[in-house]
């Protein structure tokens, strides 16, 4: 017969630890990568395992029974090796929390940004809402332009004035003509004499019809 120290209650031990691994790992697994609640349960969890497999090899010390035979076996040291091997998953557990916490939170900033986009484009389309249901209904007329005159009439707004015309070649300079100076001559020495003079200043005589003449100035044209 074997026989260890906790053999009299030993399936209550069994059930309540066994009990206890399943809910702290069933915990473990309803939290995301990262979270702090998950490397909590995850640690409970193998605390439970290294209470329950203690209970199971009975502390190490175990009787064996039969008939007049009688041995003790001490498995103390081989029972704490195995549970300091079970505990170094705990290192394990934990090093999975520090490698997702951060990816965890860069989630969750994405998130927030897009909730709040989510709320900026629907305030604004509140806005927008608002601003139209408060002007005049008029969106589905005609879109010309009108203007209000002095004395509060609407007319429509009058089209703008044609363009100026394209400005004329300039015609090519033409040279003057020359002019014409109109003089006397004295019928007795020959003598010129302004057109305004009746007598030669030189003879005397009077300037009759017959002694006007007409030359061009050459010397005023371009």
């Amino acid at each position: 017969m074997l026989t260890t120290p906790f053999m009299d209650r030993i399936d209550e031990y069994v059930l309540f630890f066994g009990g206890m691994i399943v809910a702290a790992s069933t915990l473990e697994a309803m939290n995301k990568l990262g979270t702090f609640k998950r490397m909590l349960f995850g640690l409970s969890s193998l605390g439970f395992v290294c209470m329950w497999l203690f209970v199971i090899f009975g502390g190490g010390i175990a009787e064996f029974t039969y008939g007049p035979y009688h041995v003790r076996f001490d498995m103390t040291l081989v029972v704490y090796i195995m549970l300091v091997g079970i505990c170094f998953k705990g290192l394990l557990i934990m090093d999975t929390y520090a490698v997702n916490k951060d990816k965890l939170v860069e989630e969750d900033r994405l998130k927030r940004l897009e909730k709040e986009e989510l709320r900026r484009e629907e305030l604004r389309a509140k806005q927008a809402a608002r601003l139209r249901g408060s002007g005049p209904g008029f969106s589905s007329y005609s879109r010309v332009a009108f203007e209000v005159t002095h004395d509060d009439s609407v007319g429509y707004e009058p089209p703008p004035p044609p363009p100026p015309p394209p400005p004329k070649p300039e015609a090519p300079a033409v040279a003057r003509p020359t002019r014409t100076i109109k003089f006397k001559v004295c019928p007795i020495c020959g003598e010129k004499a302004t057109a305004n003079e009746t007598v030669c200043r030189n003879c005397g005589a009077w300037f009759s019809r017959e002694s006007f003449r007409f030359e061009k100035d050459s010397s005023k044209s371009p």
